[in-house]
């Protein structure tokens, strides 16, 4: 179960980060699923950053703060 939430957490690490950076950066449609929802600017942006900081979550809950921090 833990290898489950784990790829969870990446996957929303890589949308929501990557979404965010595309979003303010560059603007641009590319792959990151919020960009092709009917959403005005500020809430897709802020669902970059939700997503972002759920998958963030998910990853340093289910390794451990340690895990994130070591080298």
């Amino acid at each position: 179960m833990t290898g489950v939430v784990v790829l969870i957490g990446l996957a929303l690490l890589v949308q929501g980060g990557g979404g965010l950076a595309n979003n303010i950066f560059s603007d641009s449609d590319s792959w990151f699923v919020l960009n092709y929802v009917a959403l005005p600017e500020p809430l897709r942006i802020g669902g970059h950053a939700a997503m972002l900081a759920v998958g963030l979550f998910l990853v340093a809950r289910s390794k451990g703060l340690r895990w994130l921090l070591d080298d």
